[in-house]
């Protein structure tokens, strides 16, 4: 793709004009430590964050990141310096990402269960300094970065509060997120503060209110966390951190957000299909539901706002390249003829263009590239200028100051006659999985450098929720396949996230290839079918029969035997969903067997051991303990579903005065009271929109009442330092 000569904003069409006005009124210089500081300072009876079992107001958190913050500082983070994270979400993840930037460092979120050779490799890249893992975790890290243990990390004391964040300027990396690259290594994204002040404290529906409650349902990984998190707390929100079985068991989550009374949350496009056909009145109590991470289904649009509408629903689109968000578009109504769910127009502080192959602006109803812009776009790839400047371009056609840059997103677009964007697919071989963007040459690249593998092809089948990844490899005529399979699998899974590792994986004598002389990838979905059951491996019994009958539907089989197990028949997180919700309708399950189906699904079974607990869960056995290796570690849950709440064996605070007061080393007395309660110096919002309507919040979590709390249990990890103007080397 060419651009044209001399762009400039007078030549920018009408139409694109007026669908880009970035100029809004926000604090754009204001880093994400001083908006949460400003509110710490506000509001510091104020609950900030609730989980299971605990909570912090917004001055026992503001201590903690003080602490932390000391104790980045003491081991050496200076301004710009990169602290690995590796954590799950928790309270403690939470605190510790807010000590790294109030520390002036950058943060890089790892998933602690992913391949050590893929964590050893990112921290490698990233030149951490230091790397922040949760107290019973390790991770081996490369030799210029040093591990640190939660617990130890806020062990010290900070009376003093230096503010070490104001070495910072808003337009400098906050984060950096890895991505999957299409060259065979991931790539690192350097996001600046700007990109999350301007959703956080910018005007449109995105804003967040000081008296919501905001529900917290992704991975830090993945960079929708950012918002859910930033804008919830720079705006004197409370964040609720969701556990694993909250989000996939409909009935549970529709308790969730009743008894939590949470008015905000963002769900992946999976989940909102999931739950939009089962329940879609759950949704009804929310101020405002933003869904996104992929493409939504008309069908399930239309389900909730018919039989769910909360007060404002959002589609949400936007690449990690621009800090989370980049367009919504708000459904009001969606007619019955429409085809697709618009992606809309820029958030406030963005801009967004449709860009023909020539290079120039697209009029309306025509196809083009999907450039975006403004005060999210990143700050490049950490390391790599040479893709860095094929994919961040100048932006010649916006007005303001010189030096913008617009990101070429590979999406393909068109704008209708009224403004609303409509995203139309990808130019390349980046599929998303799960949420998650995943470079099918990436996948292939990890599998051709086994030596067994001569050649290889990758790609998606499916849609939908069901979408899962084969991978067909040619090898030499002498291998064991069923052996080679397995070694390949093991292969993958150590230098892969689960997500990114093919659920199938097929041993052929040659690639099917087209006329033209081209890998024929329509034709891996036959090639990479499970094979049928024999009769050895045929279900026994009526109950397995029944299940092998639901898992056949579900997964879209032919047959299941009793040995196959669920991930390996293509099964997901949000299939598990599915199962559960036909097999208790067949087999007449109670209601509170959803959660231990699906908790037993996730740990990956053959049919006849989910046959086992099926049939002790209907013969009122007690449901079986929640086994956290098998659940709250399961790599093959989504990984934007993860949640780790402190271990069980964590020690527990004791209850304070009255069995209602509770304390935390270093901050102020705690006492939980009604969730929207604003304690002492609290400030009116002049900016906070009227609620009529909205319920009261008569809430006090029954452990809260009881005065149980879980110390803080951060997660282990290791990181290293980047090189670029924003970030610091050493």
């Amino acid at each position: 793709m060419t651009t044209q000569d001399t762009p400039t904003p007078d030549s920018v069409p009408r139409h694109a004009r007026s669908w880009n006005q970035a100029s809004v009124a926000y604090p754009r210089d204001a880093t994400i430590p001083a908006l949460f500081t400003e509110q710490a300072d506000a509001r510091p009876e104020a609950p900030a964050v609730e989980w299971t079992d605990g909570a912090w107001t917004y001055g026992e958190l503001a201590a903690r990141v003080r602490r932390g913050a000391a104790g980045l500082r003491a081991r050496g983070v200076r301004a710009g310096d990169v602290v690995a994270v590796l954590m799950p979400r928790s309270p403690e993840a939470v605190a510790t990402l807010l000590a790294v930037l109030h520390a002036g460092g950058v943060y890089l979120p790892l998933d602690p269960d992913q391949p050590a050779e893929r964590t050893h490799r990112i921290l490698r890249d990233a030149r951490a300094r230091l790397a922040v893992h949760r107290t019973d975790g390790t991770v081996e890290t490369p030799e210029r970065t040093t591990a640190v243990a939660g617990d130890e990390l806020f062990a010290g004391s900070a009376d003093a509060d230096p503010r070490w964040w104001q070495e910072r300027d808003a337009g400098e990396a906050a984060y950096i997120i890895y991505t999957s690259g299409s060259t065979g290594a991931p790539k690192g994204v350097m996001c600046p503060h700007r990109g999350q002040t301007r959703m956080a404290r910018g005007p449109g529906d995105l804003r967040v209110l000081n008296d919501d409650r905001v529900l917290a349902t992704t991975d830090l990984t993945f960079d929708v966390s950012c918002f859910e998190i930033f804008s919830t707390l720079a705006n004197g929100a409370c964040l609720i951190l969701a556990q694993d079985g909250d989000l996939l068991d409909p009935k549970t989550l529709e308790n969730v957000l009743r008894d939590r009374h949470v008015s905000v949350m963002w769900l992946s496009a999976g989940l909102f299909h999931q739950h939009a056909h089962i329940a879609p009145q759950m949704f009804s109590g929310l101020r405002c539901l933003i869904a996104g991470g992929d493409v939504l289904s008309p069908r399930a649009v239309r389900s909730v706002l018919e039989k769910g509408r909360p007060r404002t629903l959002l589609n949400g689109y936007g690449p990690t390249e621009n800090s989370s968000l980049s367009t919504v578009h708000r459904v009001d109504d969606l007619p019955a003829r429409a085809e697709n769910v618009p992606i809309g127009v820029p958030v406030p502080g963005s801009t967004a263009y449709v860009v023909r192959e020539d290079g120039r602006i697209a009029a309306p109803g025509e196809t083009g590239e999907l450039w975006v812009g403004g005060d999210g776009v990143a700050l490049g790839y950490l390391n790599d200028p040479r893709r860095t400047a094929e994919h961040f371009v100048p932006d010649h056609w916006s007005p303001g100051p010189v030096g913008g840059r617009l990101y070429r997103t590979g999406d393909l677009a068109r704008w209708r006659e009224d403004g609303a964007l409509e995203f139309l697919g990808r130019r390349d071989r980046q599929v998303k999985i799960r949420g998650y963007r995943v470079e099918l040459d990436e996948v292939e690249s990890v599998l051709s450098a086994h030596p067994s593998v001569q050649q290889t092809a990758v790609d998606v089948v499916g849609e939908g929720a069901g979408e899962r990844l084969v991978a067909a490899v040619v090898a030499p005529s002498g291998e064991q396949r069923d052996t080679l399979v397995r070694r390949l699998h093991e292969h993958l899974r150590d230098r892969l996230p689960t997500y990114m590792v093919p659920t199938r994986l097929t041993v052929v004598d040659t690639l099917p290839l087209t006329s033209s002389g081209k890998v024929d990838r329509r034709s891996l979905a036959s090639l990479t079918s499970p094979a049928p059951a024999d009769e050895d491996d045929a279900p026994r019994g009526e109950t397995e029969r029944i299940l092998a009958g639901v898992w056949r539907d579900v997964l879209g089989l032919d047959g299941v035997g009793r040995d196959a197990r669920f991930f390996g028949l293509g099964g997901t997180s949000l299939r598990a969903t599915q199962i559960t919700a036909a097999v208790r309708e067949r087999l007449k399950a109670g209601a509170g067997s959803g959660r231990a189906m699906i908790r037993s699904l996730v740990a990956d079974p053959t049919l006849s051991e989910f046959a086992t607990t099926v049939e002790g869960l209907l013969a009122g056995r007690e449901e079986p303990e929640r086994a956290e290796t098998d659940f709250t570690a399961e790599s093959h849950l989504a990984p934007e579903l993860r949640y780790r709440a402190p271990r069980s064996g964590a020690p527990r605070r004791p209850p304070g005065p009255a069995d209602r007061c509770h304390r935390i080393p270093g901050g102020p007395p705690h006492r939980p009271a009604d969730p929207r309660r604003r304690g002492p110096g609290a400030l009116p919002d002049p900016g906070r929109r009227s609620r009529p309507g909205h319920r009261t919040a008569r809430r006090q979590d029954a452990t809260l009442r009881s005065g149980s709390r879980t110390a803080a249990r951060p997660c282990r990890t290791r990181a290293r330092r980047t090189g670029r103007a924003a970030l610091r080397t050493g």
